[in-house]
C-alpha cells in the first residue's frame, strides 16, 4: 500500500509525497506517530494526542479493509525530518482516506 501526505520539512516548506507505506506507530516520549517508510533516513513524524493517533489507526485500517492501494491524509501535516529528529508543532487531527 501506498501512502500520499502533505509534508512539512526542516525549513517548513510543504510538499505531497508518496511512498510505500509499511505501518505506523506512536511514541508516548513525544506524544507523536512515526510512519514507516521506504526512507531508511529519515522519519515522517506527526505530533498527535493519544486518542487521536487511535481514530486514525481505526482509518487506516478501514481502508485495508478495503483493499486499497492507497491511502492520503486529506487533513493535517506531516513532519519529514532526519532519524531522530524531533519537531515542536502543534498536535494534528488527521483525516485519512482510501484512494
Amino acid at each position: 500500500m501506498y501512502i500520499a501526505m502533505q509534508c512539512s520539512d526542516s525549513n517548513g516548506t510543504l510538499n505531497t509525497e508518496i511512498c510505500t507505506f509499511y505501518g505506523i506507530r506512536y511514541d508516548t516520549r513525544y506524544r507523536s506517530a512515526v510512519i514507516s517508510t521506504e526512507h531508511l533516513n529519515h522519519d515522517y513524524v506527526i505530533p498527535m494526542e493519544p486518542d487521536e493517533y487511535e481514530r486514525a489507526v481505526k482509518q487506516i485500517m478501514s481502508a485495508m479493509k478495503e483493499h486499497a492501494d492507497m491511502i492520503n491524509i486529506e487533513q493535517g501535516i506531516v513532519c519529514r525530518g532526519r532519524k531522530g529528529e524531533s519537531r515542536h508543532v502543534e498536535p494534528q487531527k488527521l483525516v485519512i482516506t482510501p484512494v
